[in-house]
């Protein structure tokens, strides 16, 4: 078994146990969706409602033994967004980040995602394809995020008319709910439709 496996496996029971719904993003989530592709890490979208939920997970966890890396805050919203967690002090543990507050659309990820069994034994909630677009959208950067283009690309070529229909309602979620950093995502998403440059 990999250190990742491992470590999806342990934030598997771990939240679980106790109560915090989630489902898998980010680039595992894209594996699972598209074609397997190496990432050291896995983002875990979790629907909590308030910021003092999260805090209270996060406090169960660093009881549990994890290690906070990173906390980031959502500053147009005013919430805790993503916390970095590690699993050991080793310098090339896999890391788990929890979105609590990230996009905005967190509750709406987790209502819908669909269980997959991703390792022997082990089901998971992850993220439908029209969500994973619209994080992918969100999360893009070209110059200091290269791979989500290539996500993208992936996601846009397996994604049935209704996910994308998913993906442009959770777009307009995502901007209504003042998470979108000042960006017109869906003229973004539309503009992976143009032929290349």
């Amino acid at each position: 078994m990999t250190s990742l496996e491992a470590a999806l496996r342990r934030i598997d029971a771990d939240l679980t146990r106790a109560h915090a719904p989630f489902a898998l993003v980010g680039g595992l989530g894209v594996s699972v969706r598209t074609e397997p592709r190496f990432t050291r890490d896995a983002d875990l979208a979790v629907a909590l409602a308030t910021d003092a939920e999260a805090e209270a997970l996060i406090h169960r966890l660093r009881g549990d033994g994890y290690g906070i890396d990173a906390i980031v805050e959502q500053e147009a919203a005013a919430r805790l967004a993503t916390v970095r967690l590690r699993l050991s002090s080793e310098p090339y543990a896999p890391v788990v980040d929890l979105l609590f507050a990230s996009s905005g659309i967190e509750a709406e990820i987790v209502a819908g995602a669909e269980p997959l069994e991703l390792l022997p034994g082990l089901e998971m909630g992850v993220a439908r394809t029209g969500h994973l677009i619209a994080l992918k959208v969100l999360s893009r950067d070209d110059a200091r995020r290269p791979q989500d283009l290539v996500d993208l690309r992936a996601l846009l070529r397996v994604a049935s008319p209704a996910e994308l229909d998913r993906a442009r309602q959770s777009l307009a979620l995502i901007v209504a709910r003042k998470y979108h950093r000042g960006r017109d995502l869906t003229a973004e998403l539309n503009r992976l439709f143009l032929p290349a440059e």
